[in-house]
């Protein structure tokens, strides 16, 4: 089953949501990161901070999907959820309660309870990944650019993601 689009507003009242768990300032950057870079679980699973650059974050080979490496622009709102998040710790930029490397299963299943908790139905690490995809293509961006941002190495892939919204049907028929 494919993981949910999701609108502004059940973002917000995720982000809201957020605020109130044990560790705002991780689950603030951890859907960031997925809703605007569209992160893989595996990928957050093992950010290190040494990625990190002023505009860019390099994922390098070995640890994204197909074994490859990407490089993703980034953004002022995500270098200070991350300065907040580890302040001056450095490597591995999740960590559980026992202060190990969170798994990339381990970020599907916080993620997934914080949309749980959140009241959104069947929400998941992928609800940012579909949601990125879909927004982007619904603002007119090229589906090529949105497979380079998703790491895909073919855009038949891109287009399992993207789903339809009103305003493509309507410029669809009326221009």
């Amino acid at each position: 089953m494919k993981a949910p689009i999701l609108s502004d507003d059940q973002f917000a009242t995720v982000f809201r949501h957020a605020e109130d768990m044990n560790r705002p300032k991780m689950y603030r950057l951890m859907l960031l990161l997925s809703v605007k870079l569209g992160l893989r679980p595996m990928e957050l699973a093992g950010l290190d901070s040494s990625w990190f650059r002023p505009n860019e974050l390099r994922i390098p080979i070995g640890h994204s999907k197909r074994k490859s490496g990407r490089s993703i622009p980034i953004n002022e709102e995500i270098l200070v959820a991350l300065r907040e998040h580890i302040g001056s710790r450095e490597g591995r930029v999740f960590l559980n309660h026992s202060g190990n490397a969170f798994s990339p299963r381990g970020i599907s299943e916080a993620m997934t309870r914080l949309y749980d908790l959140a009241g959104i139905a069947e929400g998941s690490c992928y609800s940012g990944r579909r949601t990125l995809a879909t927004n982007m293509v619904d603002r007119g961006i090229n589906i090529a650019v949105v497979s380079k941002v998703l790491g895909h190495s073919s855009i038949a892939t891109t287009q399992n993601y993207i789903g339809v919204t009103d305003r493509m049907m309507a410029n669809a028929l009326f221009g």
